[in-house]
């Protein structure tokens, strides 16, 4: 999900990092993983100079990185709005942020909590939503949403919504009328046990909601959990049967910017030699 979104005002990097899921499908991470991880790491190191502002927006390891595969000297001289270390956050969490904020501190020009906040850079304003759980519960903790607005012009990034599963999300998106939204998707890959059915039924729902009911919307990138099924495309296509305006593009980060998705990790059964992907 890491994002770089230019303005003529200022430059905003979100979620500067990278991370591989440990284990899938009984399996560690294939060459092609490590390698693909590595390749866009430094991709967002050299990014990271065109940015003013670096947004944190919740601290898992593949939405901020404390210097594993992304050195922590992309934060220095930049400012810095992230989520509440301390409230509405998780024990794993809280420990991660404490570490992390002890290693940019000297190197961050100013480091501000951004929750329910918004902030000016000339005609760009930059708006937080409240924090909001990751997922369809808070086992997983809280993440803030994103808006960046220059004059009437707005792209939102989610971070984990998700889906979305919540109302809130949809009226966050609503109240800033964003012509690009990025979000993360249903976590359809855990169907099996952690992420029920019925979730899955309500985040298509309220993806159908969202764009038949905010015209501003021009593109709707879903990505990141959605992406780890191999089947991405049946939610696609649920959501597509539900619309009602032809205005409208659907796609995911890669076709975004006109690449072909690779989906590594889903593929990871096939990578091995051992058989195709479920």
């Amino acid at each position: 999900m890491a994002t770089i979104i230019y303005t003529n005002d200022v430059n905003v990097l979100i979620d500067p990092a990278v991370s591989l899921a440990p284990r899938r499908y009984s399996l560690p991470p294939h060459d092609s993983e490590w390698e693909a991880l590595h390749r866009v790491a430094a991709e967002i190191e050299v990014l990271s100079s065109d940015a003013d502002v670096i947004v944190i927006t919740h601290y898992h390891y593949d939405h901020h990185d404390p210097g594993k595969f992304i050195s922590t000297e992309i934060y220095r001289g930049k400012r810095v709005l992230l989520k509440d270390p301390r409230s509405f956050i998780n024990v794993s969490q809280k420990i991660r942020a404490s570490r992390f904020l002890k290693l940019i501190r000297d190197l961050a020009k100013e480091i501000i909590i951004a929750d329910s906040r918004s902030f000016r850079e000339r005609n760009t304003t930059i708006n937080f939503s409240k924090p909001v759980p990751h997922g369809i519960n808070d086992r997983l903790g809280y993440v803030i949403m994103v808006s960046i607005c220059e004059e009437s012009e707005c792209v939102i990034h989610t971070s984990d919504v998700e889906g979305p599963v919540t109302p809130y999300v949809i009226d966050f998106i609503r109240e800033y009328s964003p012509y690009l939204v990025i979000m993360d998707g249903p976590a359809t890959y855990l169907s099996r046990n952690k992420y029920p059915l019925p979730s899955i039924v309500k985040s298509v729902e309220y993806n159908v909601r969202l764009l038949n009911e905010v015209n501003s919307i021009k593109a709707l990138i879903l990505d990141h959990h959605l992406l780890r099924d191999l089947n991405y495309i049946s939610v696609f296509s649920e959501i597509r049967s539900g619309l009602r305006r032809g205005d409208v593009r659907l796609l995911t980060a890669a076709e975004y910017l006109g690449l072909t998705p690779n989906l590594l990790e889903a593929r990871r059964k096939e990578l091995y030699g051992l058989a195709e992907s479920e």
